[in-house]
């Protein structure tokens, strides 16, 4: 009697074995398949190659898609994984079923420079005119899907909150003094777009200015310009004329309107001008300190702070200071009167080591929209600052790891390690500007002067967006 099985050893190898049984001691016979079938399905508008029909076992063929105009290639689907390469070479050890699918792509809108929606985060971008009065959320293709109008000017940030509402800096009607990027007052919206809180630090020694940062207890962050005048700046130790202006960050309870915390860069100052000072000593024996004198501008704006992140898992604030090039860690873990004192000094600083007379090398030169990574979870707790670029014309982005903590002794200090970067002989802008890293992993990058960039880790451009004014930041609500 005679007894026949089929088996089928794998999928590509396709070995066909048939065991024919003739009596007990009888031996298999296996024969190999020679050939083998390529089958396509096309689905939406285009091309593909090789040919249709049969091939050796074994033979290398060049598989390509081709989209027609106004298709862009997604992938093939036929192989135990989708794949997204329009071109590539196979072995072919089996006969294959594949679908070659194109997609449509969709109305651009003018804006739109630069497109790739193989590549692009798909999440929309939150859109902030620099000092004008309205913001949007534009998809990739350049529509506007929500738009915000307001009765008064930007003082630059805006944020959405995850339930609806949106938080600013707003321009006060009438201030006392005021540089680029002045704010005054912060407005919360409800999500009905009703005015439901606002705070004012607008008077003739103070005005918010430029950035705030809501913190996990819901307080507020804000950054303040503080007026000295001429006889005060002498006191300090200032070797220039004329009023000045310093930094300040202010938190406030929006529950009570209460600040309940604040450092002043006053309390931290050291120079080497004048001898009878209290704060009088050698610049690059104390890295902690601020040099009052590193700048002399002619309208006393000495620091111009135009940025600021909090760093939770360490405690600390990250501030941009624009005219000393530089990133300042401020420690917030003391209360206001110890923060007054060598406490409340600087728990670190880099970028532009020429601010503590140090040879080490400058790598700043202006810097904008200092943001830990929170959105992407392998550069979670990263580091992200846009560098302006005033030396060459020519901004970065630079990416960095921080030590899990900074130690105190500023003799032990070490760099932030620079971990990705990105350039581009297009990207400049000398003002404004920020990113932040997106869900998918790309950097979206804000070209304060002409509009939006969004890179792969890889560097490669998969989208821009041009638009007819300049711009503060860009943001992503996943």
């Amino acid at each position: 009697m005679k007894r026949k099985f089929i088996y089928s050893l794998s999928h590509y190898l396709n070995i066909l074995v048939i065991f024919s049984f003739l009596n007990c001691s009888s031996e298999p016979i296996i024969k190999s398949k020679s050939l083998v079938s390529i089958n396509f399905k096309i689905q939406g508008n285009g091309k593909v190659k090789p040919e249709l029909g049969t091939y050796d076992i074994n033979s290398r063929v060049v598989f390509k898609a081709t989209a027609d105009s106004g298709y862009y290639f997604d992938r093939w689907k036929g192989f135990p994984e989708d794949l997204e390469q329009e071109e590539f070479e196979f072995v072919l050890t089996d006969d294959l079923n594949l679908t070659a699918i194109f997609l449509p792509i969709p109305e651009l809108s003018s804006e739109i420079k630069i497109y790739n929606p193989k590549k692009i985060d798909p999440n929309p971008i939150f859109i902030i005119e620099n000092g004008g009065d309205r913001a949007y959320l534009t998809d990739k293709t350049g529509e506007k899907l929500n738009v915000w109008n307001f009765d008064s000017k930007l003082g630059n940030d805006l944020e959405l909150i995850k339930d609806g509402s949106l938080i600013g800096l707003f321009k006060s009607d009438n201030v006392f003094f005021s540089f680029g990027g002045y704010g005054g007052i912060v407005k919360k919206f409800n999500p009905s777009r009703i005015l439901e809180w606002q705070y004012e630090v607008n008077n003739e020694n103070e005005l918010a200015h430029h950035d705030f940062e809501i913190l996990p207890n819901g307080n507020v962050l804000l950054l303040v310009w503080e007026r000295f005048s001429e006889e005060q700046a002498i006191n300090f130790g200032f070797s220039g004329t004329g009023e000045i202006f310093l930094e300040k960050i202010i938190e406030i309870n929006p529950n009570n309107d209460s600040i309940v915390w604040e450092w002043r860069s006053v309390d931290h100052l050291i120079q080497d001008f004048d001898s009878i000072k209290p704060n009088y000593g050698k610049i690059s024996e104390y890295p902690q300190k601020i040099d009052l004198n590193y700048n002399q501008i002619e309208n006393g704006d000495l620091m111009h702070a135009n940025g600021l992140c909090y760093d939770q898992k360490r405690n600390l604030i990250l501030l941009s200071v624009n005219f000393y090039s530089e990133i300042w860690a401020i420690p917030h873990q003391y209360d206001t009167e110890l923060t007054k004192t060598e406490k409340g000094d600087l728990t670190f600083r880099f970028g532009n080591p020429n601010t503590f007379d140090s040879s080490d090398e400058r790598i700043f030169f202006n810097n904008h929209h200092p943001n830990i990574v929170s959105l992407h979870p392998e550069t979670l707790d990263n580091f992200l600052i846009y560098m302006n670029g005033s030396k060459n014309n020519q901004s970065s982005v630079y990416e960095f790891t921080f030590p899990p903590k900074f130690e105190t002794d500023p003799k032990n200090w070490s760099q932030p390690k620079l971990v990705w970067q990105f350039s581009d002989v297009d990207l400049f802008s000398a003002k404004l500007s920020g990113c932040i890293r997106l869900p998918n992993g790309n950097t979206l990058i804000c070209e304060g002067d002409y509009g939006y960039w969004e890179v792969t880790k890889d560097k490669e451009v998969v989208w821009k967006y041009k638009g007819d004014t300049s711009f503060w930041r860009g943001y992503v609500y996943p």
